[in-house]
């Protein structure tokens, strides 16, 4: 994997466990997804690193899906390219999303780019061994990757080892514990489809 000049080395960045406390009309609060994460998914977010956990609320479990994304930024050709985001596990595995074709300039109809283990349909590529190395922890890096194997916007993420996984997962417990028994009747969110306008290439503009 080469490492382009356009892309430095920043701090570490590192992830977390939120806890999502829920509860059914008529039931105790229950835990809900249990997600470590680090960035985010709103367009605004740089980069985003999510992995999944088949947990029941009683164990942690295993990781059951990691996704990333990435978003363009600055990165701009004066010709049309291809780029994945990918990621890049401590002893330097590599795992690669989506391919995604990027017109010439800095014109495009979207700014992020993303990957996820399991994937699936045009464009995606396997990701053996990822939900593996994910068990283990340690510090992973999400990146962008053009055609020419150049690397731009890495952002280095501290995954956490399985002990300190397991602390935040006893904090998360403890919330939900400690959760009102009569708290409003809460379902986890669903997602809004949004339906966009089609998008109408603009003139081509050179790179800044």
């Amino acid at each position: 994997m080469a490492v382009s000049a356009c892309a430095t080395s920043p701090a570490i960045e590192l992830a977390t466990m939120p806890v999502e406390i829920l509860r059914a009309e008529g039931q105790p609060p229950r835990m809900g997804d249990v997600v470590l994460e680090a960035g985010g998914y709103l367009e605004e977010n740089p980069f985003g690193l999510n992995v999944w956990f088949n947990s029941d609320g009683k164990t942690l479990g295993k990781p059951r899906q990691v996704s990333w994304r990435v978003r363009l930024g600055d990165y701009c050709r004066d010709r049309p390219s291809t780029v994945q985001a990918v990621l890049v596990g401590p002893s330097g595995q590599l795992w690669k999303g989506w391919r995604r074709d990027i017109p010439a300039g800095p014109d495009r109809p979207s700014d992020v780019v993303t990957g996820s283990s399991g994937a699936t349909g045009p464009g995606a590529v396997a990701t053996p061994g990822l939900l593996e190395a994910m068990a283990e922890g340690g510090v992973f890096t999400v990146a962008l990757e053009d055609d020419e194997g150049r690397v731009w916007n890495r952002v280095a993420v501290d995954t956490l080892r399985p002990a300190r996984r397991l602390e935040l997962f006893a904090d998360n417990q403890q919330a939900v514990r400690d959760a009102d028994p009569a708290m409003p009747a809460r379902s986890p969110q669903m997602l809004t489809v949004v339906e966009r306008q089609p998008y109408t290439p603009p003139p081509p503009r050179p790179c800044p």
